[in-house]
């Protein structure tokens, strides 16, 4: 019976790690895309390439805190996998719809939610510092976009250096999906340090699937990201790109998983409007704000009902 449990829990992360390629480590690219750097296909490819390598070089800090940080106790077999269930079925759901959702919210929600259900001990002070993040993001991301997007338009010239920018995008892109890939591979694989496999073949696993549902479904992501929320050029795209490397590397230094979708979307409307172009898709956006709140309480209150109904 265990070793049905065990091949169960890793099935459900291999397709959790494919839901976050397809969403978190698509979203990444949807600049690279939508500053014509490189076609939307390219784009997927390119960067599960790079989440590959930052899954494995850089993606222990974050996996730790999902695994053994938010609650008091270790996590059982039975709760990781309905972590796993919970939070990858939401994710596709987000995939197929076209509306981004934030994997970090769906993964830490299903995490509070077994806590509670299963009378887990909840660390309120991680969990309280993971929220504290999600909060201002959003706001750092729109000030720095607009910011910095004011500081890019004075610097770079409007004439002669498009092939530069679009070369300059593509650097950046792969740098920030490599740090997706190194604070996103612990939202699939975190649970499984249940089974106490090394983490070095847990961290090669999750970033193996999460290029391979980059590959075969982010093109909708990435095509939503570039040019249904805020058309955007160049110059924005190399902001967009620059205030979520920066964020990025906040998040992994401090071990929380981030919600790379939404640093990109509100980064994204703030270079808009310093921009002035008045062509970000207010409806969609609202819609996708809704679904991120929403996300994070259907996964607490789903696995807290499945918990209990378990116990």
């Amino acid at each position: 019976m265990e070793s049905i449990f065990v091949l169960a829990v890793l099935s459900a992360s291999v397709f959790m790690s494919i839901a976050i390629g397809a969403s978190s480590i698509a979203s990444v690219f949807g600049p690279v895309a939508s500053g014509g750097s490189t076609g939307i296909m390219r784009s997927a490819l390119l960067a599960g390439l790079a989440a590959l390598l930052g899954a494995i070089f850089q993606g222990r800090r974050v996996t730790e805190t999902i695994g053994t940080g938010i609650l008091g106790e270790p996590l059982g077999i039975v709760q990781a996998l309905i972590i796993l269930l919970i939070a990858s079925s939401l994710i596709i759901a987000s995939a197929l719809t076209d509306y981004p959702m934030p994997t970090a919210f769906t993964v830490v929600g299903a995490i509070v939610g077994v806590g509670l259900g299963f009378n887990i001990g909840v660390q309120w002070d991680a969990v309280n510092m993971i929220l504290m993040f999600w909060l201002l993001m959003p706001i750092i991301g729109f000030v720095m976009g607009y910011i910095l997007y004011l500081l890019v338009k004075r610097v770079i010239p409007d004439e002669g250096s498009e092939k530069r920018l679009r070369y300059l995008i593509l650097v950046l892109g792969l740098l920030l999906a490599f740090n997706a890939g190194a604070n996103s591979v612990g939202r699939s694989i975190g649970p499984l340090m249940v089974l106490e496999i090394d983490m070095i073949y847990l961290l090669i696993l999750g970033g193996t699937t999460m290029m391979i549902g980059c590959w075969i479904l982010s093109p909708r992501v990435i095509n939503a990201i570039s040019f249904d929320y805020s058309n955007i050029g160049p110059r924005r795209s190399i902001v967009t790109l620059s205030t979520v490397i920066i964020l990025a590397q906040a998040g992994n230094m401090a071990g929380v998983p981030i919600a790379f979708v939404q640093v990109i979307i509100t980064a994204i409307i703030g270079s808009g409007m310093a921009a002035g172009t008045g062509n970000i898709a207010r409806k969609k956006v609202l819609l996708t704000v809704v679904g991120w709140t929403s996300a994070f309480f259907i996964a607490v209150a789903l696995a807290f009902f499945v918990g209990r109904l378990i116990n």
